[in-house]
């Protein structure tokens, strides 16, 4: 009896033993639907897949195992070979390859700094906050990747950077112009904007004013809008550096003057005016035929739209406008108005300086005599009574120079300091009341 009961056990153990050498950890295989992934597993005597359906199986003649996903799932894979024990796998295979979509999302997706990318599971989530300006564009992208889970929303409010613009009006004497280093074909520093060149004319383009001293410009000849369309008026735009110094330099020879020194400030995307002039009664026909007045601002007006980024670039739209009380057209007794006016799209970096050129000139300052009162208009009343320009010895240029105010530097550094006062005055005050009591 006793010996029956040792054989018994002796061949329990020896059959436990043999299941646990039969089996080994199982092992994890990720695939991806499309792909194809072989194993060279040696000579295999039968192949297990638990589900079918997801994962195809085929043996090839040198021994390898290859195996081929069909759809996104999970499955148990079973080898057996001679002479060995199980190998046992569990299969993971996603819809697609992950890692290589999260490489592509994050390249399309990198201009949206606050959005990440992140894999649950062989799923893909966007996360984060981004412009309501620009979410209906990040929609469109994320459109485009089937299969990936958008939940980014537009932010609720949006802190957009506050730009501020130093301009200055100037009175220049001509022949002093070149002393504040304006050379567009050896600018000193910054970007230069496409038209301001030293270009060659030609049928399509030509150049303004090629010998005037505050550089050449360019205006295409079908279009007046990007430059005066007056032969005898001439514009640019372009960007100039260290002027603060060499302008500093010209007033102590009283070779220039400030007219006007305003600040505007604007929301990045909104629109910052200035208006330096007056409203003139307009006579027109309504939609009756009945003359009606109406008013119309004249002297200097700019008008600037920019938009900032992260990296301090202002990409500006600028317009900027002279109108004069023209007395060589008058119709039933009622001058008309002479106007000047450009319009373009600039390149900036905050605190780079931006100089608009030849808006105004010599021979408007007879309508002065004409019309005495504008003589007390502000810039242009200061303008027309200097000799300077009335001689065509000087000329009108205005400096815009932009500074980036992003919203965490938006508080003043002298408020700030006060705040700071203030905020410790009160917390002693509330220390001594605690005390007293």
């Amino acid at each position: 009896m006793k010996g029956r009961v040792k054989s018994a056990i002796l061949i329990f153990l020896s059959l436990f033993c043999f299941n646990a050498n039969a089996t080994e950890k199982e092992k994890i295989i990720r695939l991806h639907v499309g792909s194809v992934k072989s194993l060279d597993v040696g000579k295999v005597l039968r192949v297990a897949v638990g589900i079918d359906t997801i994962l195809g199986s085929s043996i090839l003649d040198n021994g390898e195992l290859l195996l081929i996903p069909k759809a996104a799932g999970e499955t148990d894979l079973k080898i057996w070979k001679k002479g060995e024990r199980i190998n046992t796998y569990k299969v993971i295979i996603t819809a697609s390859d992950t890692k290589r979509q999260i490489e592509t999302l994050s390249s399309v997706l990198r201009s949206f700094h606050k959005v990440n990318v992140r894999d649950v599971n062989g799923i893909l989530i966007l996360e984060g906050k981004i412009s309501p300006d620009h979410f209906e564009n990040f929609q469109g992208i994320v459109a485009q990747f089937p299969g990936v889970i958008n939940m980014v929303s537009p932010e609720d409010v949006l802190m957009k950077d506050m730009i501020n613009f130093k301009v200055q009006v100037l009175e220049v004497n001509k022949s002093y112009a070149k002393k504040l280093g304006i050379s567009w074909d050896r600018s000193t520093a910054g970007p230069s904007i496409g038209y301001v060149q030293n270009f060659h004319a030609n049928g399509r383009y030509v150049v303004t004013n090629p010998d005037s001293p505050f550089g050449q410009g360019l205006f295409d000849a079908d279009n007046p809008i990007i430059g005066f369309n007056d032969s005898s008026s001439h514009s640019f735009f372009g960007i100039a550096s260290s002027l603060s110094s060499r302008i500093n330099l010209l007033k102590e020879d009283g070779a220039a003057r400030t007219l006007a020194e305003p600040n505007l400030s604007t929301r990045s995307g909104e629109e910052a005016n200035f208006h330096s002039g007056g409203e003139y009664p307009l006579a027109v026909l309504n939609e009756f035929g009945q003359p009606v007045v109406q008013m119309q601002d004249y002297g200097i007006q700019l008008s600037i739209k920019p938009i900032s980024d992260e990296y301090g670039n202002i990409v500006s739209t600028v317009r900027a406008e002279m109108s004069n009380i023209d007395f060589s057209v008058v119709v039933n007794g009622v001058p008309g108005l002479l106007t000047r006016n450009t319009e373009s799209v600039v390149n900036l970096k905050s605190g780079e300086t931006m100089i608009i050129s030849g808006l105004l000139q010599s021979s408007d300052s007879k309508n002065v005599e004409k019309m005495p009162i504008m003589g007390d208009i502000p810039i242009l009343g200061e303008l027309f009574k200097s000799k300077n320009f009335v001689e065509n010895r000087s000329e009108l240029i205005i400096l815009v120079t932009p500074t980036i105010v992003t919203p965490d530097k938006a508080l003043p550094e002298t408020l700030s300091k006060h705040l700071k006062s203030l905020h410790k005055v009160l917390s002693q005050s509330k220390i001594e009341d605690e005390l007293l009591d």
